[in-house]
């Protein structure tokens, strides 16, 4: 049977490894899927592999499990996958942004066929469009040029034009690795969509205000734009850097990683139950890393380093019953406020630590030292499709039980709130309910019920701005209720529904056909039957004021 695992060693093996893992010395042939060392014959790279044998202090035996199941958490990131592979054709056109003879640069270019143009960077207005297909707009000699071009090198780059894919800043990434990544792009540009997306939960997409655009916000290129017209996010998977920044600042999920989409990392976190999770992104190189790995850590090996969130998080906690220690050099806004939430919620909770961040061959080692095992938060529940505030709601309802530890004050870029209802002023209209598509707020027919679910609220404060009501919803942003409550469908208004008075048929709630006719009856004062059609339905209304008008006719043509 040909396997899909491949070993390759260099001296002698320490220990045997499961029988499904072909070992080898030397490789000249092969198709595998999963492999310890780079190579042209296997799909995936998995380096944790090495450094996991290399540094970890767990026994032989747990070795050999251990890295057995590696491969198959490799395996299964590589099956579950929606990311696809994509390329773009890149001509042989070059600019040079720079105020200097580059004379020797565009000599090197030109042997390889390109077509080089020195432009001075005081003179370039902005740049537009995507590898293979820049436009760069410019002022010379008073007249205003657009010239097109497939890559850019520009030392000391503005921001504007490094958002743009194929533009390279040797001030940043040194000259030579500058045109490298111009001779390596030349042909073709390969690209894979990396954002999953889903406008009907979106916070942007189609409302009448700006409520949300988050995403748009942190994407440190084009890849997300928001388009204030139609309110649509525009997405282009060729610009796009794959860190997943936008994935954690999105408030409702609407945003997902096609590399490890939520049901991806639910799977892979299950093989991490009683062990530790040492996270570590792809760009953490670990041929530098001399760390020793406490019994039962094991690495869980991630793509982007920013999309990590409250979800992921808590996930993995549960499932683990341990701490995490994610090893990065970098933590973005959303990951960032996920971690500083959960690791509260436990100190409260638990009085442990949940998260530990570190950069450093020291930080981890005293992480190693310091954490603790919190076997009483473990949990495993069937998430498959949920949205991304329902299982964190679930989860962190089971952690909460019944106590009441308190409220949390969410930040910045990761919301979870209530709100505040007058029932008075509620008619029970449910604008709110529609403007709501993360159903946070619903409607009940059964008992004519507004209720609300606090930890589905997004905070996105749409229901107050669509509210017709004065003084009647109000959004309290950033407090997160640590107690059963906040979990459940809360009664925030109900009526009883009002009958026509002419055919009984209930129609409408009482207080909206008050709160009309406290309005239009003064308007209507002196005629009885205006005044009656107000406590109408739909289909009497019509009927009353005809008959009205009958009436009237044939009065006075009696008389």
């Amino acid at each position: 049977m040909e396997k899909e695992y491949l070993f390759k060693y260099d001296s002698a093996m320490e220990f045997p490894l499961d029988e499904s893992i072909e070992t080898v010395n030397s490789l000249d042939s092969g198709n595998y899927l999963i492999s310890n060392v780079q190579t042209p014959y296997a799909e995936v790279y998995a380096p944790e592999i090495n450094f996991y044998i290399k540094h970890s202090s767990d026994d032989i035996s747990k070795k050999i499990q251990n890295v057995k199941t590696l491969y198959d958490i490799r395996l299964s990131v590589y099956e579950l996958a929606e990311d696809f592979d994509y390329t773009a054709p890149v001509g042989n056109k070059l600019i040079v942004v720079s105020d200097t003879e580059i004379k020797e640069l565009q000599n090197q270019f030109e042997k390889d066929n390109f077509v080089v143009i020195r432009v001075s960077a005081s003179s370039i207005l902005d740049v537009n469009g995507q590898i293979g297909k820049l436009l760069v707009s410019l002022k010379k000699d008073g007249e205003h040029l657009e010239i097109e071009t497939d890559q850019i090198i520009w030392h000391d780059a503005p921001y504007f034009a490094m958002k743009q894919s194929g533009v390279y800043d040797p001030n940043d990434i040194g000259l030579d690795e500058a045109c490298k990544r111009v001779l390596d792009n030349y042909g073709e540009f390969s690209y894979k969509n990396i954002i999953k997306y889903d406008s009907t939960i979106c916070q942007y997409h189609e409302r009448q205000s700006e409520i949300c655009g988050r995403c748009a916000d942190v994407c440190p290129s084009v890849a997300i734009v928001k388009i204030d017209e139609t309110k649509h996010l525009g997405f282009s998977d060729v610009d796009c850097h794959g860190c997943g920044g936008c994935i954690s600042v999105c408030p409702s999920g609407a945003l997902d990683y096609t590399q490890m989409n939520r049901d991806s990392f639910a799977e892979v976190a299950s093989f991490y139950a009683d062990k530790i999770p040492l996270i570590i992104p792809r760009k953490m190189s670990l041929d530098n890393l001399s760390c020793v790995l406490k019994e039962n850590v094991l690495p869980f090996p991630i793509e982007g380093e920013k999309y990590l969130h409250e979800v992921h998080f808590l996930t993995l906690l549960q499932k683990s019953g341990n701490p995490i220690v994610f090893y990065t050099d970098f933590i973005s806004k959303g990951t960032g406020d996920a971690i500083d939430l959960l690791n509260e919620i436990f100190a409260r909770k638990y009085g442990k630590k949940a998260i530990y961040t570190c950069e450093t061959t020291e930080e981890l080692e005293q992480a190693f030292l310091e954490l603790e095992n919190i076997e009483e938060c473990k949990f495993d529940m069937v998430d498959d499709g949920m949205m991304k505030r329902e299982i964190f709601t679930h989860r962190l309802s089971h952690l909460v039980g019944e106590d009441d530890l308190g409220v949390v004050h969410t930040k910045e870029h990761i919301h979870y709130g209530t709100i505040k209802i007058n029932q008075d002023a509620c008619t029970l209209c449910l604008s709110c309910v529609g403007a709501c598509n993360v159903k946070a707020l619903t409607s009940h027919a059964e008992d004519n019920t507004l209720r609300f679910n606090p930890s589905m609220c997004t905070n996105c404060g749409y229901c107050e701005f669509i509210c017709p009501e004065k003084d009647c919803l109000e959004v309290v942003y950033d407090e997160m209720h640590l107690d059963k409550n906040y979990f459940r469908q809360n009664v925030m208004a109900t009526d009883t529904l009002f009958a026509c008075v002419e055919c009984g048929i209930e129609f409408a709630t009482t207080k909206s056909i008050e709160k009309i006719a406290a309005i239009m009856a003064p308007i209507f004062a002196g005629d009885k039957t205006k005044v009656r059609s107000l406590y109408c339905c739909a289909d009497c209304k019509p009927k009353i004021t005809m008959q009205e008008f009958l009436d009237q006719k044939n009065k006075s043509e009696n008389v």
